[in-house]
């Protein structure tokens, strides 16, 4: 069943204030909801929710929390309203998320799919990654009933394009024969050109650098983080270096060490950083004294997804100083209607803003297209692992959005953009039940390759 705009506006049991008060809906949709009727508004009621947790190929790259392991996990989301709407959402993995998923649907049945502002304090005010995943499924659906995308539901793209970041690991090769005997493994991945991918080891600076000319040319990115906090620091300084001499000092660059380095290392490499076309430096230590700290000896510009990471953590931040750019992650910061807050703050705050990436698959990836276009303050390309995930993996029906010039256009269709490739999805299910695999471990991955490796700091 499809809804015209006005359609659904005369099904929803929501007043234009109510509407109006949740501060998402575009201010037209607000003044049309005034002559809302109530005599249809069970068609966009929540008739069904399904959770399927699902296992996606992760080749075996590096970060300070040691290796990825054969596969990363997210959890979809749909909600089927009963009109016949169906509406997608993408959030983390793991068993808390999916568990809490899980509880709350059955709660979720009968309230409307315009009232999702209301489902983040019953039933799931506890986990903010279970509520992204019903807010992203019920905007989804929103957007399919009234014709409109995304973007436009929550007051209108402010760009076209999102500029989007080359996210460069250190990393194994695919077919490292010790990581290929893990038992995990319930697919048909190999040696050669059987391997996962053909990207090889990289732990060297200058492998480093030839994997950010390869992602250049294949994707056109102007802008390249280092994940660090994985090799000796100086060894990590050396490839910031080799990555920015390959593009002649003309394009950006970031550095991530996760917290791993102590705050003597930190302010020691950030001096070193001096001169080279630095955006900015991303949680070299923990904590928000440690980093205002670094960013008072060093007078770099910081940013930060580990002190920084919620609506609690701001006022701290005013006092503490310790960030000139702050993340957004709608899986986190209370949906898209806390990134639209947390940008109206950072502005007022003078803080620049960019987007946190975790790996994910398609449809969150339009979700963070939709949300970089939206929000005004969002002006630094956002991070993705999205070139990690294997093109075969995919679970949106024609394949992975793409990635050119550096750049990604808004999807075109109603709600987010994309639809489940439902063969796809089956079989990441179905990987996911046979892994075993329930939560990230990325020690227990590293201590195949390096037994009695530790997450100590440099």
């Amino acid at each position: 069943m499809r809804l015209s705009r006005r359609d659904c506006l005369n099904l929803s049991g929501l007043t234009a204030g109510a509407i109006t008060a949740s501060g998402l809906l575009a201010p037209a949709l607000a003044q049309e909801a005034a002559t809302i009727s109530r005599r249809r508004s069970s068609d966009l009621a929540i008739k069904e929710v399904i959770v399927t947790p699902i296992a996606l190929p992760d080749p075996p790259i590096l970060a300070a929390s040691g290796c990825h392991g054969p596969y990363f996990l997210r959890t979809i989301v749909e909600i089927v309203t009963e009109g016949g709407i169906r509406g997608i959402g993408e959030t983390h993995g793991g068993e808390d998320t999916v568990r809490d998923l899980r509880r709350a649907a059955q709660a979720l049945v009968g309230q409307s799919v315009l009232a999702y502002r209301r489902l983040g304090v019953q039933p799931l005010a506890r986990n903010a990654r279970a509520y992204a995943g019903i807010e992203l499924a019920c905007l989804d659906a929103i957007g399919r009933a009234t014709g409109l995308r995304l973007c436009e539901l929550v007051g209108g793209p402010v760009r076209d394009e999102i500029e989007v970041a080359a996210y460069l690991f250190f990393r194994y090769a695919a077919d490292h024969p010790k990581l290929l005997a893990d038992k995990r493994i319930v697919d048909s991945r190999g040696r050669g050109e059987q391997a996962l991918d053909q990207w090889g080891e990289v732990r060297t600076p200058e492998a480093m650098a030839e994997l950010a000319w390869q992602f250049h040319q294949r994707f056109g990115f102007r802008v390249h983080k280092l994940k660090a906090g994985v090799l000796p620091p100086e060894t990590e300084l050396a490839a910031l270096r080799a990555i920015s001499d390959r593009f002649g000092g003309k394009h950006q660059v970031r550095i991530d060490p996760n917290g791993r380095w102590t705050t003597e290392t930190a302010v020691s490499i950030g001096r070193s950083l001096k001169g080279l076309p630095l955006e900015y430096y991303e949680d070299p230590v923990r904590g928000q004294e440690a980093m205002a700290e670094v960013r008072r000896r060093t007078d770099l510009a910081m940013s930060t997804n580990m002190c920084v990471v919620e609506l609690d953590d701001i006022a701290p931040a005013i006092r503490n100083q310790p960030i000139d750019v702050v993340l957004a992650d709608h899986h986190y910061w209370g949906g898209f209607a806390g990134c639209l807050t947390l940008g109206q703050m950072a502005e007022a705050l003078g803080w620049k803003v960019s987007q946190h990436s975790n790996n994910h698959a398609g449809v969150t990836m339009a979700a963070m297209i939709h949300l970089a276009a939206s929000v005004p303050q969002l002006t630094i390309a956002s991070d993705t692992h999205y070139p990690w995930l294997v093109e075969s993996a995919e679970i949106i029906a024609g394949g992975k959005l793409p990635i050119t010039g550096g750049k990604m256009e808004i999807p075109s269709g109603a709600g987010l953009g994309v639809e489940l490739d439902r063969d796809r999805l089956a079989r990441a299910h179905e990987m996911y039940e046979k892994c075993g695999m329930r939560d990230r471990d990325d020690a227990t991955t590293m201590r195949m390759v390096e037994p009695g490796w530790e997450r100590t700091l440099f």
